[in-house]
Order: C-alpha cells, then sequence, then structure tokens
C-alpha cells in the first residue's frame, strides 16, 4: 500500500515538475507569446512615430523606443535556434534592448524634467556602449572559451545590463510622471510597471544562475507580462497621440 502512494506521489512529481521548472530553450507559450508582443510593439511605435510632432522631443527618443522593441524582438526569435553561440548572440540582442530602454528614458528625463539641451555627441554614448559587448563576446570566443561557458557569461552580464538598467528607468519614468500631464502620466506608469518587471524577471534569472534555483515558469510568467505592459505602453502613446491629431484638426 505504501509503496503504491509512493509511486503515485513520484508520478505527479514527474508530471508536475516540466510545469514548475520549465525548460529555457523549449519553444513554447510564453515564447510565442512574446514574439507576437515585441514585434506588434514594433508596428504600434511605427504608427506613434507618424505623430511624432505633437509630442515635441525630437527624433531621438523614437529612435531609442524603435531599437529597444527591435532588439528585444531579435532576442525572442533567438528562441528558434538551440545552439549556445546562437544563444549568446541572443543575450547580446536583449543587452542592446536594455541599453536604449535606458537610454530612452534618461534622454526624456533630461529633456522634459530637467529642462536641459542635450548634445549631439551624448546620443551616440548608447551605440558605442551597445559595441562593447559584441566585442567581449568575440573576444571570449577567440580565446577559447567552450560555447556553454560563453553563454553563461554572456547571460550573466544581460541579467546584470537588465537589472541596472531598469532600475534607472523605474527611477526616471517615475520623475517624468510628476512632470507629465494627461495620457503622458499612464505611459510612463505602464513603462515603469514594464521596468519593474523586467527588474524582477532578471534578479530572479541572475540569482538562479549563482545556484539558488527559481522555477522557470515563475520567470517566463514576468518575462510575458513585461511585454505585455510594453505594449500597453506603446498602445497608449500611439492612441494618445491620434486622439490628439484629431482635436488639433
Amino acid at each position: 500500500m505504501t509503496s503504491d502512494i509512493n509511486d503515485k506521489i513520484i508520478y505527479r512529481i514527474m508530471i508536475l515538475t516540466p510545469f514548475l521548472n520549465g525548460i529555457e530553450e523549449t519553444i513554447g507559450v510564453h515564447v510565442i507569446l512574446s514574439n507576437i508582443f515585441w514585434w506588434a510593439s514594433l508596428i504600434l511605435v511605427f504608427t506613434a512615430y507618424r505623430s511624432r510632432k505633437l509630442w515635441q522631443v525630437g527624433d531621438t527618443p523614437w529612435t531609442f523606443l524603435f531599437l529597444t522593441f527591435l532588439f528585444f524582438g531579435i532576442r525572442e526569435l533567438g528562441h528558434l535556434g538551440s545552439s549556445s553561440l546562437i544563444a549568446s548572440v541572443r543575450y547580446v540582442f536583449g543587452i542592446w534592448s536594455a541599453i536604449f530602454m535606458t537610454s530612452l528614458f534618461i534622454y526624456l528625463y533630461v529633456l522634459i524634467y530637467m529642462r536641459k539641451t542635450i548634445p549631439k555627441i551624448a546620443t551616440c554614448l548608447p551605440f558605442v556602449l551597445a559595441l562593447v559587448f559584441p566585442l567581449v563576446m568575440l573576444f571570449l570566443f577567440f580565446a577559447g572559451i567552450k560555447p556553454d561557458d560563453l553563454k553563461n557569461i554572456i547571460s550573466s552580464i544581460e541579467n546584470l545590463v537588465w537589472i541596472a538598467g531598469s532600475s534607472i528607468t523605474i527611477l526616471t519614468t517615475y520623475m517624468l510622471g510628476t512632470r507629465a500631464a494627461g495620457g503622458f502620466v499612464k505611459v510612463f506608469m505602464l513603462f515603469q510597471i514594464a521596468a519593474i518587471l523586467a527588474l524582477l524577471w532578471k534578479f530572479m534569472a541572475l540569482i538562479t544562475s549563482i545556484g539558488c534555483t527559481i522555477p522557470y515558469s515563475i520567470r517566463e510568467t514576468l518575462e510575458t507580462l513585461f511585454g505585455v505592459f510594453a505594449i500597453i505602453s506603446v498602445y497608449v502613446l500611439t492612441k494618445m497621440l491620434k486622439s490628439l491629431a484629431r482635436t488639433i484638426r
């Protein structure tokens, strides 16, 4: 009798384990949803860009916004490949996305909150910083680092960059929200929620990489919610600018 009970318990554990832990490189529902969210968001960015003159912040923030969504969308496409080298490249695109997301809100913070003019040379800094990471990856690759070890190193770097970038974004979006009016308050608030979810997602990934295992199902849920609030943020921005355009007409 006891043996039957133990067998049933073991069987249930075996059934539930994939749902609790998940398989990070497996193409699952969260990967499909994430790709849909980020590439749909990119379309919304193009739509909102048509009304850019109604938000007098110049073209640089739009460039940073576009690159944020483009690079994260490419990162998610990387799930379609299973090799460690592809995963490393995917993480580089993730790093780029974090850099331009952070740069976007720092730029807006300086322009809107601090009311200061930003030198053109300063807008080049995110691009220069972004170039560092593929160079690091290439250096490690040609230095003879094994693909699996390279993947783990670049993944850890991505985690750290996202944690730092999300923390800065949470602060800048909060401060921007105190100076915003109308629909822009909602836009900054939604981006702030997205940044909080990204911070939690990457923090959990980081502590998992150092031995404190957190079920991947929890992390993939946070990643999916990050994509949800990202697309909602751009949708609200697009809707608001379209509404302003109709009002002006």
